[in-house]
């Protein structure tokens, strides 16, 4: 037996918190029994451990801290992907029905296309492709689709009504569970809108706030003299009023950190059971270059909870078993045009298309779809990491922008690491630690 490369041992409460990443398993052990570990590892002699402590020995080997001499974790590791992002039970779909947008935030990354939009020629393709991919894959299970952009609802009745009612039709003929989201700056959203999110059973909405109501107007107008804060909370109340959830995103900087608690006072007549509709993402914007924001972000997080808001489970920072959906071999994200990319976070441009969907409802994939779905695992500073099966070394994006370099998304930083791995332990344990 050998002890595992991906064990972590954590000092917490006068205690010790130990992690296996691959099993994902924990256990919660005083100073004796992590000396008496240190010392079989320190002197190679795992044996003795066993003759010392049988009940602690068979608590490592059951929860994956011993492992056989011979075993080839990385190989695990890379089983392990395999199995997650080449499950044939679900499909990921993400439609941009438009890149233009009513906003114009400073931070975008997005070009923004003034006359783009789906077509009729467009429409018949992806309904096809739907059609096609629940019709031909006797395995699936769990069909998602995202419309994303630009800006989703500005052609809502022409591409985005038409193609909710055909795959809210066909999911239900085929016994395939749907997962219907938006993500929308929420500025269009009307009544009429939110009885269709209801009767085709909309999943979520991701609608973005950039602080208090002074801050975000000055990102989000409609003119100089009209902000959207008041409109996009009027919307959000009633989306999460139909029992609809809401990731409600924040993308932060040093400024609008400041105040950034006013924002509790325009959801005050909410209920607790419709404030618990609300799950709070904090976001960096990109450009923002200080890195010592967390304690301020973490102490909005704990004010959001006592709110009501939902906060995001530790346990979700496993991002291999909760992998980017453009880490997935069954992912789409369909253009307006018809290119077709798996990333949504960059730029989409020609250069950067992995396919095109064809007459026929099918993707003519290019060589950079099987670039993307290989690429990762060939960092030797992640193949080295204790935390690995919980990381992944990032998303593919990640690795392909830094294919050819070593590189960590972590920072090498060992704290890190070590902070998301007792993170996730709270998450399941706070209440007995």
């Amino acid at each position: 037996m050998k002890y595992s490369q991906f064990n972590t041992l954590i000092p917490y409460k006068n205690n010790y918190v130990f992690h296996n990443s691959f099993t994902n398993k924990f256990l919660f052990i005083n100073p004796l029994l992590k000396e008496l570990i240190e010392a079989s590892k320190n002197e190679n002699n795992i044996d003795e451990l066993k003759d010392i402590h049988i009940d602690l020995y068979n608590s490592l080997v059951d929860l994956g801290f011993l492992i056989e001499t011979k075993t080839d974790e990385i190989q695990k590791v890379k089983g392990l992907i395999h199995t997650v992002d080449y499950n044939d039970e679900e499909y990921y779909l993400i439609i941009n029905p438009t890149m233009n947008c009513n906003f114009d935030c400073w931070y975008c990354y997005e070009t923004h296309e003034r006359q783009s939009r789906v077509l009729d020629t467009s429409l018949d393709k992806i309904t096809l492709f739907i059609s096609n991919i629940i019709q031909e894959n006797k395995k699936l299970k769990k069909f998602t689709i995202q419309f994303f952009g630009g800006e989703p609802l500005l052609y809502f009745k022409k591409t985005v009504l038409p193609i909710m009612k055909f795959i809210y039709q066909i999911a239900r003929e085929n016994y395939i569970k749907l997962s219907i989201n938006f993500t929308t700056n929420g500025y269009l959203i009307n009544n009429e809108m939110i009885e269709y999110f209801v009767k085709y059973e909309v999943n979520g909405f991701q609608i973005t706030f950039d602080g208090n109501k002074e801050n975000h107007n000055k990102v989000r107008f409609v003119s100089k003299n009209k902000g959207s804060y008041d409109k996009i909370v009027e919307n959000v109340k009633k989306l999460v009023k139909n029992k609809i959830n809401i990731t409600f995103r924040i993308n932060y900087t040093e400024k609008n950190l400041i105040g950034l608690d006013e924002i509790f006072n325009d959801f005050q007549d909410l209920s607790m059971k419709e404030r618990n509709k609300m799950m709070l993402s904090m976001n960096k914007v990109w450009e923002e270059k200080n890195k010592n924001l967390g304690k301020e972000v973490v102490a909005f997080k704990e004010k959001a909870k006592t709110f009501g808001f939902k906060i995001p489970d530790s346990l979700l920072s496993d991002r291999v078993r909760n992998s980017c959906y453009a880490d997935k071999y069954n992912q789409a994200t369909i253009n307006y045009n018809g290119d077709v990319y798996k990333c949504n976070a960059r730029e989409f441009d020609k250069n950067s298309r992995e396919g095109v969907l064809n007459k026929a409802g099918y993707i003519d994939w290019n060589e950079k779809r099987d670039y993307r779905m290989n690429i990762k695992l060939k960092n030797n500073a992640c193949l080295e990491c204790k935390i690995l099966p919980i990381c992944g070394g990032g998303c593919s994006q990640q690795a392909i922008e830094y294919d050819g370099r070593d590189y960590c998304v972590n920072d090498y930083d060992e704290a890190k690491k070590e902070d998301i791995v007792l993170g996730m332990f709270l998450s399941e344990n706070l209440e007995n630690v």
